[in-house]
């Protein structure tokens, strides 16, 4: 065996498995338009006594042997069939695709129209933005100023394009300082003015200490005030119009693991578009009558809530209770990317406090 100038013999090594480059999926063959609703429509009574009913279509085995199988025909439109090395992995020695294409998008697309009442009046609730600049720093800074801190004062804020001396005349640090904490308050701020925010007050039953009641409509009433909400078909008509749809899938599907063509293939469910409660509810908004005029394919949103409160400071019991709305069309992995943005901002519940 040939050696090495160190004495070492002369072996062929290999990567470990994990640094290998994932595979892209195969792109599924696009039918035309004409093609999508095609099929007869399908009744309640079909999905719930077998789906052998439902004339199925698949792909091609990728390498890792899974499959997909569609209901009727192939979707007009696959969010895979995007898919770049740089949307599964990342590595400061790769490269990258170049400006232009359709996936490149700025960290900020994620929050859709919101964004343009960001650019128009971000510096709210103060009134320019060379106030709005210092208060950031002093507040966003260490409580004890260094070298970074003044290097942070004079590039973000003295430098600014939008920095002007001249709004500076009469700064009262005081004064601003209580704009802010009025904010929330103030009904011209434009803080919680878009994407349709509401505010408003909800009544609850509670219980009486010591007290009986007959039913739950004579029991005493309480007005729970400051409740922030946005109305959900709002939050998924602006989910729709985000940058991020591009990858949502809204044709659900069966995926398969089949190894071994010998052996029958195996169901697997991992994200809520393979499962068979949206592929139900997917055959029952094909089934229904179109809109008059209208030749637009019918999908499901999928909708998915969470709520938790959430401690905003290390010190202190400053805390909200927000509930968030998700889109299940969308990959549990690009969900969980705090960079991707998926988290929809429905309500912020206020917390009640008895004596």
């Amino acid at each position: 065996m040939d050696s090495r100038p160190s004495g070492l013999p002369m072996r062929t090594t290999h990567l470990p498995t994990h640094y290998e480059l994932p595979a892209l999926p195969i792109p599924i063959p696009v039918p035309p338009p004409a093609a999508a609703d095609s099929h007869a429509p399908a009744t309640d009574d079909d999905m719930s006594s077998t789906s052998s009913r439902i004339n199925w279509v698949q792909t091609e085995h990728d390498v890792f042997n899974l499959f997909r199988k569609y209901p009727h025909s192939f979707p007009t439109y696959d969010p895979e069939n995007l898919s770049y090395l740089d949307h599964l992995c990342d590595a400061p020695t790769f490269s990258r695709v170049d400006g232009g294409v359709e996936h490149d998008h700025p960290w900020w697309a994620g929050f859709g129209s919101s964004i343009e009442a960001i650019n128009h009046d971000y510096f709210a609730p103060f009134l320019n933005a060379t106030t709005f600049r210092l208060m950031n720093w002093f507040y966003n800074s260490s409580l004890q100023k260094s070298m970074d801190d003044l290097n942070h004062l004079v590039d973000d804020v003295i430098l600014a394009d939008d920095f002007d001396r001249e709004d500076l005349r009469d700064f009262n640090a005081s004064r601003e300082a209580k704009r802010l904490d009025g904010a929330q308050n103030d009904p011209t701020s434009s803080i919680f003015s878009s994407d349709g925010w509401h505010e408003a007050s909800i009544k609850i039953c509670l219980p009486c200490k010591k007290e009986k009641v007959s039913s739950e409509d004579e029991a005493p009433m309480f007005e729970v005030e400051g409740l922030c909400y946005r109305k959900p078909l709002e939050v998924i008509k602006s989910a729709f119009e985000e940058e991020a749809v591009k990858e949502f899938h809204t044709s659900p599907y069966k995926l398969f693991w089949q190894p071994n063509e010998d052996e029958p293939p195996e169901r697997i469910i991992t994200e809520l578009y393979t499962s068979d409660v949206m592929l139900h509810e997917h055959e029952k908004i094909r089934s229904q009558p179109h809109e008059p005029g209208c030749n637009l394919e019918t999908v499901i949103a999928a909708i998915m809530l969470w709520s938790d409160s959430t401690h905003l400071a290390s010190f202190g019991n400053a805390a909200l209770w927000p509930m968030y709305m998700f889109i299940g069309n969308q990959s549990k992995y690009t969900r969980a990317k705090p960079r991707s943005f998926a988290a929809h901002h429905l309500a912020y519940i206020p917390k009640v406090h008895l004596f």
